[in-house]
């Protein structure tokens, strides 16, 4: 696949997100407990993918591998959970604009810092002027989108 295949995927998805936090959101008022939409929400996450591997068939790893793998690759699920439970507290009290800016800032942000140090074997690319500039533009934005 070429780049523009991978950059529509990676907008598509993006564009998921907001989606995802007024219908966690919405789960938790029912709910009434962000911990409970969590895990529902984990649920039909987890069906969802069992559904594709069983259609996809792809292959599955030994359990040798598995418990081969360095600790912290099981990091994701961890993340995905206080994810999930934080944006169906924040987006209703923030909106769903601030609330998805302030998660891309954050994105970017640590991004960039894991860049610069090439964290977990990923490719080194320093921080520069450029890449300041473009989260000082992205705070400007927050800025512009909380005030106004």
């Amino acid at each position: 696949m070429n780049n523009a295949v991978f950059i529509s995927i990676a907008f598509i998805t993006g564009s998921l997100i907001p989606l995802q936090l007024v219908f966690n959101a919405q789960l938790g008022a029912i709910t009434r407990s962000p911990y409970s939409a969590g895990l529902i929400v984990l649920i039909a996450g987890l069906l969802t993918m069992s559904i594709i591997v069983v259609v996809m068939r792809p292959p599955m790893p030994s359990m040798a591998a598995l418990a081969a793998a360095p600790p912290n690759v099981y990091l994701g699920g961890v993340i995905a959970s206080v994810y999930i439970v934080a944006i169906i507290m924040v987006s209703p009290k923030l909106g769903v604009g601030l609330t998805t800016a302030l998660i891309l800032f954050g994105q970017l942000v640590m991004a960039l810092i894991l860049d610069h140090v090439g964290a977990f074997g990923n490719p080194q690319i320093s921080i520069n002027a450029w890449r300041v500039g473009g989260v000082l533009m992205m705070l400007g934005g927050i800025v512009a989108i909380k005030t106004h």
